[in-house]
């Protein structure tokens, strides 16, 4: 699966001479900024109350898909950077920053996130509409929804800090 999806994203990257750095851009600080914006997103994605916001406000899940896109096309960008980096002078750092890249791009697609949200919003309404707005079901199934949502921005928010803690590290 994850040769199918480095395969994949290697394809798209070839095929689409605009994915580049432009002279101006310093890849470093765009990174950052868009890690800075995630983390406060996923800060309050964690929570199941959120998720009524996530699961039925469209243009706030369109802005949440469209900055995990961003996140996605820099790092793809970056992969580019790194691995010739690394093809110059075998940095480890540069390797580890690879790896880290490979995983979130075939882990955690913006089409994954989006299955997942989408999953996760069926369930909140199967709570909403099964087990009425109190009780011990209702708090048990309610926690199980808020238990898994965290587990997966968590993870999501992790990879995309390993990376930007990467960048930090790397002279590029």
């Amino acid at each position: 699966m994850k040769s199918i999806a480095l395969l994949l994203l290697i394809a798209i990257c070839c095929t689409v001479p605009a994915w580049g750095q432009s002279g101006d851009e310093d890849i470093a600080e765009i990174i950052d900024q868009l890690t800075v914006r995630w983390d406060a997103q996923a800060e309050g994605l964690m929570k199941y109350e959120n998720l009524k916001n996530l699961c039925r406000n469209r243009d706030y899940r369109y802005d949440l898909i469209e900055l995990l896109d961003k996140i996605h096309h820099y790092d793809t960008t970056l992969y580019f950077v790194v691995t010739k980096k690394f093809e110059t002078d075998q940095d480890p750092e540069a390797k580890a920053t690879i790896d880290d890249i490979i995983t979130l791009e075939a882990d955690y697609t913006t089409l994954n996130f989006k299955n997942f949200i989408h999953q996760e919003c069926n369930n909140y309404n199967m709570v909403e509409n099964s087990f009425g707005k109190e009780g011990p079901e209702y708090e048990e199934e309610r926690n199980l929804v808020e238990e898994e949502l965290s587990a997966y921005v968590t993870t999501i928010t992790r990879r995309i800090d390993i990376i930007d803690e990467h960048v930090h590290h790397l002279k590029l």
